[in-house]
C-alpha cells in the first residue's frame, strides 16, 4: 500500500471515529476553564466572586467531560493513537478527580484495540 493510500484510509477512518470529536471538545473546555481562571486571578471583591463562579461552572463542565474522555472507545487505530497521545499530554487539573481513572482508561483502550482487531480479522475472512 502506498503512503498516499494509507494516508487517505487513515483520514477516512478518523472521520468515522467519534474519539476525535471527544478530544476536540475536551480541548475547548480546557481552554475555557483556563481562560476563566486567568481572569479571576486578576480580580478581587465582587468581581472576583462573579469570575470565580464562572470558573467553577467551567471546571464542572471540564470534569464531567474528562470522564467522557477517559471512557471513550476509539473505533480506529488512528483514534487509539490520538487518544493515548492526548491523554498523556494533559495536566493533572484536566483529568478526572478519581485517582483510579487510569484503570477505566486502559480497560477501554484494551477493549477498543480488541474490537478493531476483531473487525479487521472479520474483514479479512470475508474477502
Amino acid at each position: 500500500m502506498s503512503s498516499q493510500e494509507f494516508s487517505t484510509r487513515s483520514t477516512a477512518a478518523a472521520d468515522r471515529d467519534l474519539t476525535f470529536v471527544v478530544i476536540e471538545r475536551h480541548r475547548e473546555l480546557s481552554a475555557h476553564y483556563d481562560a476563566a481562571m486567568s481572569i479571576s486571578a486578576k480580580l478581587d471583591g465582587p468581581e472576583f466572586d462573579a469570575a470565580d463562579e464562572i470558573s467553577s461552572q467551567r471546571n464542572h463542565a471540564l470534569a464531567e467531560h474528562a470522564n467522557v474522555l477517559i471512557r471513550s472507545t476509539p473505533t480506529t487505530i488512528a483514534g487509539v493513537i490520538a487518544l493515548i497521545r492526548y491523554v498523556s499530554s494533559l495536566r493533572e487539573w484536566e483529568l478526572p478527580d478519581d485517582d483510579a481513572w487510569y484503570g477505566v482508561f486502559l480497560e477501554g483502550l484494551a477493549d477498543a484495540v480488541d474490537g478493531i482487531a476483531m473487525a479487521q480479522r472479520l474483514g479479512r475472512d470475508g474477502d
